[in-house]
C-alpha cells in the first residue's frame, strides 16, 4: 500500500491542496517523494462587494442580541427563584405581582433608616439586580 500525505491550505477564498508520496527509509522513517497531484479551487468571495463587510454579520447581531435578552431574562428568573427560597420574596405569582408595585427606591430608601419586611428587602434586592451596571 502506497503511502502519502496530504497537505491542504484554506483561503478565504480558495482551497489549494497537493498529495505528496512517502518514501521509506532506514529506521521505519518516511520521507517526502515525488509530487502526486495538486490542485486550487477558487470559489467567489463570502463578503459583501459593497462594503466588504461579513455576509454572516448581518446574522451576528441580532443573535447577539437574542443572547444577550436571553441572558438577561435567565439572570432575573434565577435572583428570583433565590430570593424566594431565602424567603424574601414571596412563592405565589399574585404576591409577586403585588410586590412590583411597590416603589424599590423608595423602599431602598426607608431601608436605610427603619426596618423592611422580608419581602420588602427582597423587592429592593431585586430591583439592584435589575438596574446592575456593567463594564467591559
Amino acid at each position: 500500500m502506497m503511502k502519502y500525505r496530504l497537505g491542504i491550505d484554506l483561503g478565504t477564498n480558495s482551497l489549494g491542496w497537493a498529495a505528496v508520496r512517502l518514501m521509506e527509509e532506514q529506521h521505519d522513517r518516511l520521507s517526502p517523494g515525488p509530487l502526486l497531484d495538486m490542485g486550487v479551487r477558487i470559489f467567489s468571495d463570502a463578503r459583501n462587494p459593497k462594503d466588504k463587510s461579513s455576509n454572516a454579520a448581518q446574522r451576528r447581531g441580532p443573535r447577539g442580541a437574542r443572547r444577550n435578552l436571553d441572558r438577561k431574562s435567565g439572570r432575573k428568573r434565577h435572583m428570583l427563584h433565590a430570593l424566594v427560597r431565602a424567603g424574601l420574596m414571596p412563592t405565589d405569582e399574585p404576591s409577586q405581582k403585588e410586590l412590583e408595585k411597590l416603589d424599590p427606591w423608595i423602599l431602598r430608601y426607608r431601608a436605610l433608616n427603619e426596618k423592611l419586611t422580608p419581602h420588602e428587602i427582597g423587592r429592593a434586592l431585586f430591583h439592584l439586580q435589575q438596574r446592575r451596571g456593567f463594564k467591559s
